[in-house]
């Protein structure tokens, strides 16, 4: 499969795609990402970007995927989508040559490089064991610029999942997109919903193992302090295959 892993700043991403390549070390991850061509150019990024950051970025980044559309597991340090969802916040800041227009012409771009993903594991902003804030020249700490970009991010998931018409993706060839969070083991485990132990995506009829499934139910304690709306899919989900794999389970017991 091919995947990427997206978000806004600090939510843990490069540590997510380390536990992933230990968990599943049949895939591996380009060497070469974003930040490279930043430090490369001397780009202004973040919260200083502009048009030709946010080109120069996307043009890498569906040249990278274009190298791995088909026979590899690979997994991404971002995708086209944050490129697109940084420059629609940058297109509300003072100050910016992002325009209206600038996000149009990106957006059929983005679109047609989905067709090079399968999935998208979204590290979203929750209460759920919060990432601490890491200090780091090429991304922003500024509480609400994460926040504002993460708000962005939810609300294009909610097209990806709503709108059938969304200019955003293509409706018969859109990767999913999967929220993940809590701590590094409990992102691990909720990732083992979707991949098996070899790397392929999960078959909705295979059985998780018993030590799998007590840590699936473990992480139904995660839903306390969460806004119901937020994580809904994701918790269906789980609910979900718990009550499958259960079921499964005794039935195996008299076998």
């Amino acid at each position: 499969m091919r995947i990427a892993i997206s978000g806004t700043a600090c939510q843990g991403k490069t540590t997510l795609i380390k536990d992933f390549l230990e968990q599943w070390p049949s895939y591996k991850t380009p060497k070469k990402t974003y930040r490279d061509i930043i430090k490369e150019n001397n780009l202004d990024h973040s919260s200083k970007t502009n048009k030709k950051t946010q080109w120069d970025i996307l043009n890498f980044m569906i040249e990278e995927q274009q190298k791995h559309r088909t026979g590899q597991n690979v997994i991404f340090d971002r995708c086209p989508l944050d490129n697109l969802i940084y420059s629609m916040w940058a297109v509300e800041q003072p100050d910016n040559d992002i325009d209206e227009e600038f996000v149009k012409k990106c957006i059929p771009l983005v679109r047609e490089s989905f067709r090079n993903l399968d999935v998208i594991f979204f590290t979203p902003i929750t209460k759920v064991a919060p990432v601490v804030v890491e200090e780091d020249d090429l991304r922003d700490t500024d509480a609400e610029i994460i926040e504002s970009i993460d708000n962005i991010f939810k609300a294009v998931h909610r097209e990806h999942e709503h709108n059938p018409k969304t200019t955003f993706f293509i409706t018969d060839d859109k990767p999913a997109i999967i929220e993940v969070f809590g701590s590094r083991h409990e992102r691990i485990q909720l990732l083992k919903l979707y991949i098996d132990a070899e790397g392929d995506a999960q078959d909705t009829g295979n059985i998780l193992d018993e030590e799998t499934l007590a840590e699936m139910k473990k992480l139904q304690e995660v839903w306390k302090d969460v806004d119901p709306e937020e994580h809904s899919l994701i918790k269906k989900e789980m609910e979900n295959k718990i009550k499958e794999d259960k079921r499964e389970i005794r039935l195996n017991n008299y076998r």
